[in-house]
């Protein structure tokens, strides 16, 4: 009876940390992609958490879209940079075509980095690898 009763407090905290592991690990999970929003919603939360905005266009039919999308979006360390320091908006030019017309997107993909109150700060048009958005995302971190 008194190993039963010794036994609970350690199950106990065996089920707490083995709920603690599970969070943790849902938690890494979120870091193997970017946390993409729409417009309307990234801007709101840019100006509500007071963080830079990435903005991507892109469309459907663009191959360099689809090659950012499946290589240069997908490396850990700009999926890190853009989740930790920026809030990462993807927009449709076909779909969204007033917010498109709003930064004057005529090729895509193109690339926009606002302020948190959506000021253009800068926009760097066209497809990077992986190694080269890396270096656009610590200057943009550094210089604006």
């Amino acid at each position: 009876m008194k190993k039963l009763l010794l036994l609970i407090p350690v199950l106990i905290i065996m089920f707490s940390l083995s709920g603690s592991v599970v969070l943790a690990s849902k938690k890494d999970q979120k870091a193997d992609h970017i946390n993409w929003h729409s417009y309307k919603q990234g801007m709101s939360l840019a100006k509500k958490e007071n963080k830079r905005v990435y903005l991507h266009f892109y469309t459907d039919w663009c191959n360099f879209c689809k090659e950012m999308d499946q290589t240069t979006f997908r490396n850990p360390s700009i999926i890190k940079m853009l989740n930790k320091d920026f809030v990462a908006i993807r927009v449709n030019t076909n779909k969204e075509t007033k917010v498109a017309g709003k930064y004057n997107i005529r090729p895509v993909p193109d690339n926009w980095f606002l302020s948190a109150d959506g000021k253009k700060l800068r926009n760097f048009l066209g497809y990077y690898e992986a190694d080269q958005f890396v270096t656009v995302i610590r200057y943009v971190n550094e210089k604006l």
